[in-house]
């Protein structure tokens, strides 16, 4: 290959690979925050603050000036990164492991990072420091006995029936939990369950009465109310392996562990009436929804149909999601409306669920025609219903061509004859009453007869010793020998 098409070769590829890296580079957005496991310690105490930059690669990164705080480890550097269906990830983070004497409330200003001579800022942080205290000293430390608690919490203690109520069970300690088991949980009788997390989740450091502990969420339940009451959430038992700060022979080192038992308080929810002031496009729905509206036209006849497409999305019960009434049924004929498709995703700790509805609608007169679909729900932190607008449409209905549409009622039907003419014809005689079909009736009768005495005698046979027939038939034999002899 001669030296000009190779480079010209080379060229191409290289085109072709540098497209590709900017269109993966592209899809991503870059980011760069920071985050805390903390948001309150006691002084003397630890938290990590961690600085992320997302979707891009740098080296210069500027940390930000920890005055209030003393830096006990950091920078501790990681990155990850991946490609999945074409579209690129990556991550590297900065973290730092920060502790004060200081009471108060302090601010940790923003970081910088350069990327291609952009600077990017992450948000600033707030963390509080509270006076801390030994665990004798505390009012409360029985509550936390051994320095272990299971602890069970709800979102809403009082809800309604379709309302979607988020449990959780925490762990708080101070001990190096290394495993967990749950031993019992409850019925909860009354509720539809699914659980959504069942895991180590994401560590967060808490104070409880001047002392600071580690809290991680261990499962997370999501309770659908089925009928209204007052109902009990037994407490759940857990079984945990707590480290001893001892390695065993092996040669992973593998750390021993002893087994401590943790129960959850006992608990109550109760489920009551909605309020009676609902809209009349609330089908009850109940939580935090979205809805998005579609037409397939905006011109038509009066001979013509048109399709509204509406998606409700949103976190309570699915079941109870209805396709809402529709304020407009004055203008345009409604007719009920079918479910196109349904279904769930787990989104963080909540279920959400997507519903799609389709209208078919008919005009009842021409001209231009306004309206704007509404879905109503109920709010369970507002304590009050919500109703959603989508888009406003304008249809402009013409006449057609004269042939609308009517009720079947109303309609006219005409009967067309067969034939123009009436043909007489002389009737002949009927077969049921000549020879022929009498002789024919009376074979099937005799076949049937003989179908019958041959079934009797199969029966009437079926019945004997089968010894006897046998003694019979050789009787039989015998005598037909005899006469054979003779």
């Amino acid at each position: 290959m001669p030296n000009h098409l190779l480079v010209l070769s080379s060229l191409r590829y290289i085109l072709l690979i540098t497209s590709m890296v900017m269109s993966l580079s592209i899809s991503s957005q870059i980011r760069f925050y920071a985050s805390t496991d903390a948001k309150q310690i006691v002084t003397g105490g630890y938290f990590q603050v961690t600085f992320t930059l997302e979707n891009a690669t740098s080296q210069q990164f500027k940390a930000p000036s920890f005055l209030d705080f003393d830096i006990v480890a950091g920078p501790n550097t990681s990155s990850q990164f991946s490609i999945i269906n074409g579209k690129r990830s990556q991550k590297m983070s900065y973290s730092y492991t920060l502790t004060t004497d200081k009471v108060g409330t302090f601010r940790i200003p923003s970081a910088e990072i350069s990327i291609n001579g952009q600077t990017l800022k992450s948000q600033p942080l707030t963390i509080e420091v509270v006076r801390g205290r030994t665990r004798s000293q505390s009012p409360k430390a029985t509550t936390l006995s051994e320095d272990i608690v299971l602890e069970a919490s709800v979102d809403y203690d009082t809800g309604y029936v379709g309302q979607q109520i988020i449990l959780k069970y925490d762990i708080i300690t101070s001990l190096d939990v290394r495993s967990f088991n749950f031993v019992s949980l409850p019925e909860f009788d009354g509720f539809f369950a699914e659980e959504l997390q069942s895991g180590n989740g994401r560590s967060e450091r808490i104070v409880r009465d001047g002392v600071q502990y580690l809290k991680r969420t261990i499962k997370v339940i999501a309770l659908f109310p089925q009928q209204k009451g007052t109902f009990a959430i037994d407490p759940a038992r857990a079984a945990l392996g707590i480290s001893d700060g001892s390695r065993s022979n092996t040669f992973f080192f593998t750390r021993r562990l002893k087994q401590r038992f943790a129960s959850s308080q006992p608990m109550t929810i109760r489920i009551i009436d909605l309020p009676d002031n609902a809209p009349s496009s609330f089908s009850g729905a109940i939580g935090s929804f979205q809805m998005g509206t579609s037409l397939d036209k905006k011109n038509l006849t009066m001979e013509d149909a048109v399709t509204l497409t509406l998606q409700i999305r949103g976190d309570g019960d699915g079941r109870f999601i209805e396709a809402p009434d529709q304020p407009f049924e004055d203008e345009w004929d409604i007719y009920e409306p079918n479910l196109l498709n349904e279904h769930q995703e787990v989104a963080g700790n909540t279920i959400r669920t997507t519903k799609t509805f389709e209208y078919l609608m008919i005009p009842k007169r021409t001209g231009k025609l306004d309206f704007r679909p509404e879905f109503t729900f109920y709010s369970p932190d507002s304590n009050m219903y919500f109703t959603l607008q989508g888009q406003r449409y304008s249809i402009n209905v013409s006449q057609g061509s004269g042939r609308e549409l009517a009720d079947l009622h109303n309609e006219e039907i005409r009967l067309t004859p067969i034939y123009s003419t009436t043909r007489l014809r002389p009737q002949g005689q009927s077969f049921a009453f000549t020879w022929g079909h009498g002789i024919i009736n009376a074979g099937l009768l005799l076949t049937a007869l003989g179908l019958i005495l041959v079934k009797r005698k199969q029966i009437r046979l079926s019945n004997i010793d089968p010894a006897i027939l046998r003694r019979q038939k050789a009787h039989k034999m015998a005598l037909a020998k005899l006469q054979d002899a003779e």
